[in-house]
């Protein structure tokens, strides 16, 4: 069986300026980045052909505070499955783990605190196992395309340590 793996997605979050002051969470500019990366060709396993493809390749989520409060980005990425002869295949999304801290790996956001949703599924943690977000293709669909926009939600503990928080999000047709 051959399956399309395609990393498409770095999850950059900067998290900066996080001050404890007595029982208190003084926060500064916290800026979230989200980029695209696509990785090879590949072959789909009830598909002649497949494509996967993510837009826009670099998403700024803006300042984003470690209050424990979640901020909803709707429909900012869109994900596109191309596809020739294909019958009933799946587009799944999974997460490489918790966003790390690439200035020092000890440190992490868990990876509960980033959910995502579509038209067709309610809003749901990410995890490291492939979840279904659409199905396409068909005998009367041979050669077409399938988009489906993506929503994602994210919550900064409070207290969260300042700097760059990254995860990769991985798309997989089968």
């Amino acid at each position: 069986m051959k399956t399309e793996t395609l990393s498409v997605i770095s999850l950059f979050l900067l998290v900066a300026g996080i001050f404890g002051a007595a029982a208190e969470n003084d926060t500064v500019n916290n800026t979230t980045d989200l980029k695209n990366a696509s990785k090879g060709p590949t072959v789909q396993p009830l598909s002649l052909s497949v494509s996967v493809t993510a837009e826009p390749s670099t998403v700024n989520l803006g300042t984003v505070y470690p209050d424990g409060v979640e901020r909803s980005y709707t429909n900012i990425v869109n994900v596109r499955v191309r596809y020739f002869l294909s019958l009933g295949d799946t587009l799944s999304v999974r997460a490489s783990g918790d966003m790390i801290n690439t200035a020092d790996s000890s440190q992490t956001i868990p990876l509960s605190n980033l959910k995502f949703s579509t038209p067709s599924v309610a809003k749901r943690s990410f995890t490291t196992s492939d979840y279904v977000i659409a199905t396409y293709g068909g005998i009367f669909d041979p050669r077409g395309s399938r988009e489906v926009p993506l929503s994602l939600y994210i919550t900064v503990p409070p207290y969260t340590d300042p700097g760059t928080y990254s995860v990769t999000l991985i798309y997989t047709a089968t």
